[in-house]
């Protein structure tokens, strides 16, 4: 007892630094574990804006876009897009919502990009998203709260929901940042994932590099040629990691990750292009 009594001044003093980072162009997630919502301030104020049930859904502020879309208009329409290209996936493998009235979670919902166009199955399923962005989190859920449920989450791989929760959780983009913890999410998910559950998510691969190849001046692109160019690269890795936790760009070829899934997931599709140029996995859990 009188040992953890000392140690806390110690722990407050690292809790107190981490929280100092942010003013100073350090990045807080690595620190904290998600982003919060007040840039090196110790108050912040929301108001809650429960959207009118007979009125579209608000565009959040552009800040939120992370780079979907330059008008209003083109950010709601890339959201539309990738929500249909994969409804269409889970309608090939014979999943459909409107049959399959279990929860869903969007985990890395960002902006609610995409969650917002499941508002028509909202009244008959209970649906989430999940960011490690408090900002985003915020936004949401005092815009779009009802119809929809909203929580920031950390990197740390464990979300706040029992066993076989939700009977569909996708992914767009978020495990193309994920490095050392990939596994251990994808342990978590399978957790909360149901039996008869389905499990989308997006990845860079070969489909990815070869796309990029043609767009020598695409961010992601420089990122990758620069890390081949690295003393650390290993000559035709299976996985390359641009960048560290929440900065990462992760890249997989496809049979080591297909090995990897197999431990835990029967694949039930894999689609490339099916989110911009990322490959989609369809993915049900082994019992």
């Amino acid at each position: 007892m009188i040992k953890t009594i000392k140690k806390l001044p110690i722990i407050r003093q690292a809790l107190r630094f981490a929280s100092s980072l942010a003013p100073y162009g350090a990045n807080p997630i690595r620190y904290i574990k998600y982003l919060p919502s007040s840039n090196g301030s110790s108050t912040y104020s929301l108001i809650y804006n429960p959207p009118n049930t007979d009125s579209l859904l608000p565009v959040p502020p552009q800040e939120l876009w992370l780079g979907y879309g330059s008008t209003p208009d083109e950010y709601v329409d890339s959201g539309k897009q990738d929500i249909d290209k994969m409804l269409n996936i889970l309608s090939d493998v014979g999943f459909a919502i409107n049959d399959n009235k279990e929860p869903i979670l969007d985990l890395g919902c960002g902006g609610g990009r995409m969650i917002r166009h499941l508002n028509a199955f909202a009244s008959q399923c209970e649906i989430w998203g999940m960011d490690i962005s408090a900002p985003h989190i915020n936004w949401l859920k005092t815009n779009i709260s009802p119809p929809f449920n909203f929580a920031v989450n950390t990197t740390i791989p464990h979300l706040p929901f029992s066993d076989n929760y939700f009977g569909l959780i996708y992914c767009g983009s978020l495990f193309t940042h994920i490095d050392d913890l990939a596994e251990t999410w994808l342990l978590e998910l399978k957790r909360l994932l149901k039996p008869e559950g389905i499990l989308f998510c997006t990845i860079h691969d070969e489909q990815t590099l070869e796309t990029l190849s043609d767009k020598p001046f695409h961010p992601i692109t420089k990122v990758v040629s620069k890390s081949l160019l690295s003393t650390n690269h290993k000559q035709n890795p299976d996985i390359l990691v641009c960048g560290q936790d929440s900065d990462s760009n992760v890249f997989y070829k496809n049979r080591y990750l297909s090995h990897i899934l197999s431990r835990s997931f029967d694949i039930r599709a894999v689609v490339p292009s099916a989110y911009g140029y990322q490959t989609a996995y369809v993915l049900s859990k082994k019992t």
